[in-house]
Parts: C-alpha cells; structure tokens; sequence
C-alpha cells in the first residue's frame, strides 16, 4: 500500500490493487454516510456469487453532512447503532467512503528511470496538482500500465486527512471496526463489474445522483478513467420545491417523495422535469468532456443509480439528451436475496444501494 505516512491512516485509503476483485468468505459490510442518510449493506459470499443478507438505511437531521465532511459526528454515530441494532450483522468490519471536495482522483502519466523511486516520484508529482496543503493529506496509487519509453500510467488518489480520520471515527464510535476507507467512484466500478457484463471495447457512464452531488465515472478496461462530482442533487430539487410552494424544507422533502411513487401537483410534476433536464445536462457535459479530451474507447451506455435518480421518466429524459442508451442500475443484478424477505421491497432500495453494494464487495476482496 502506497501512503504519505506510516500507521493506519496510509492502509485505510484503498488502493485499487485488488479492489476489483472479489475473494474471501464470510460477510462483508458496506456501508455510505452520505449528505442526507446513513445505508448499510451486508453481504455474504456464497460459491463464486453474492447473497444480499441485510440493506439497512437511516435518514440524518440537516447540516449533519455538510458538503461531503461529517460537522456533527453524534447523529450521524446514533444513526449507525440503530442501524446495527435492527441488523445485528455478523462481523463488525466495515468498507466506508469518502467523496467531494476533500478528495482528488488524477491519472498521472509519468518518465520513471528507477522503478524503486516510483513512490517518491508519483507523490512528488501529485503536490503540484493538490488542491490543499501536502502536509495535510494521505496519498495512494495504482500502476496502471507500463510503456518501453519508461513511461508509466498511475491513478493517484488523494484525500484530506481530517476527512479520512473523521469517517474512521464515527465507525468506531459505533461500535465498527473500519477495515477500509474507500472512494464512491470505486463503489460504483465495483457494483457494476459484479452485475453487468465487462466489453473491454467499450466504455460505460456510471451515474449517481444523491442528496447533494452528481457523480459521473467512465469506466474502461477494469479503470475509472474519468471521473466528475458535481454540486447537485435530490436537495437541489426539494429546495426549488419549497421555494415555490412557500413550503418547509420537510414539507417540500415530503412532498417529493410522494411524487415520486403517486400523482403529484403539476407544479411540482414541472419542477421534477426541469431538475431531470438539470441532470441530464451535467451528464452530457461529464460525457462530452470524457470522448474529446480522452483516447478511451467511446461510451456505450449510462446506468444511473442514487436516490436523487427516483425522479418520473428520469432515464427518458436523459437518453433523449445525451443521445445515449440510459437505464436505472441495478445492484442485484446478479446478487441473489431471499425472495420472502425482500422480493416487494428490492426495486424500492435498488437505487439507494450501489454505493454501499459496491463498498461491500470491496471489504470483502482486502
């Protein structure tokens, strides 16, 4: 494991040497603080597939999260032992992650003359690109690919070392042991590479639409080789609601929600299509981006996932605008679950769960 310190901090940030595959027994908990809620995964490995044993999800007070960053740990710690309590999981090891502003994903292409200096070079390169202070962060990479002219391909990742320490804390203050702290957008891969066919041709938009971001991440040949988080989600809408209803922020937030399965005030049905073109707009940006800036084989579809993607027509609304085939992801794909216990209730979590799925997978193949 490659880290700017020694201890636990540099072997908590997740590499991506082995983070794709899947090995191991036994359960494996995922589990997402995210802006607006807290959702837990556990899976148990069963022959050479996945057995979805428990999804669990508890919503957080407002200004809790803030921007990706944990300001008031206690909630978001109660939150994780109400959690535990309805689940008893078997195992108190726990894959979590981190996302936003805190954090930096860059692909680095470098001349490296001493394979042994690779370390020292890498994070010597990465200080130029860090959008905070060196001294304040944790580092890790993965070789990508290796070149005769010397040249190596490195994913570097990046994040703040407070944020990282944070996310380790509420774990433990709940009672968990955090095994691994990973990055959403490897989440997602994850989920994906489990339940959808790999081309190593094509390329793929992995979309997640939560509370407050927009993630995209173009995976290609087992990489994400292209990533964007932008600052807009499921309470951008909830806010439009409200400002044009007069309503409270749980007011506007009960209403979405009920929009979402039943008939819903035209007004609001207006908003609701206004907010998917929002997304569908940042999506095709992300995209567009992707296919002029990279040499990456070109996008072939784009699965969404989030509960800020449970919006009416969302996927029509996107594929009409990025001209692409687009479909709601499923993290069950080929996750087997018993049909008594979840069999009316698993379209319900789907959207809600890739993250945690895709972190679940990844405690499992440490």
């Amino acid at each position: 494991m490659a880290g700017t310190s020694g201890g636990p901090i540099s072997n908590l940030l997740a590499s991506l040497s082995g983070a794709f595959a899947l090995s191991g027994g036994g359960t494996s908990i995922g589990l997402s603080v995210g802006s607006s809620s807290v959702k837990m995964v556990e899976l148990r490995k069963k022959g050479k597939s996945w057995e979805l044993l428990n999804f669990s999800m508890m919503q957080l007070p407002e200004e809790v999260v803030v921007n990706r960053e944990i300001i008031q740990p206690v909630p978001v710690v109660d939150a994780i032992k109400s959690l535990v309590a309805g689940t008893h999981p078997k195992t108190k090891d726990v894959c979590t992650s981190i996302s936003g502003t805190s954090l930096m994903i860059k692909r680095l292409s470098l001349e490296v003359q001493n394979p042994k200096e690779i370390q020292e070079q890498v994070f010597w390169e990465a200080e130029q690109y860090l959008p905070f202070d060196a001294a304040d962060v944790v580092m890790d990479y993965q070789v990508l690919s290796k070149h005769k002219d010397k040249r190596v391909d490195v994913l570097l990742v990046a994040a703040k070392r407070s944020v990282v320490e944070s996310f380790m804390g509420v774990v433990r203050d709940s009672g968990l042991r955090p095994s691994i702290v990973d990055v959403d957008f490897f989440a997602l891969q994850n989920y994906f590479e489990t339940n959808y066919p790999v081309n190593e041709a094509e390329a793929v938009a992995l979309v997640d639409i939560g509370a407050v971001g927009l993630k995209v991440a173009v995976v290609s040949g087992g990489v994400p080789i292209f990533t964007k988080d932008t600052a807009l989600g499921g309470r951008n809408l909830t806010q439009e609601i409200q400002k044009h209803l007069n309503l409270s922020f749980v007011d506007a937030e009960a209403l979405k929600v009920a929009g979402q399965h039943t008939g819903t005030p035209q007004e609001v049905s207006d908003l609701m299509h206004l907010m998917a073109e929002n997304y569908g707009t940042e999506i095709k940006r992300a995209i567009d981006f992707y296919q002029a800036s990279s040499s990456g084989p070109p996008v072939s579809y784009v699965l969404i996932s989030g509960g800020g993607a449970k919006i009416p027509n969302l996927t029509h609304t996107i594929e009409e605008m990025v001209r692409l085939p687009v479909q709601m992801a499923n993290p069950f794909n080929s996750i087997t679950y018993n049909e008594a216990v979840f069999r009316d209730g698993i379209a319900e979590i789907a959207p809600f769960a890739a993250i945690p799925v895709g972190l679940a997978l990844r405690g499992a193949a440490k």
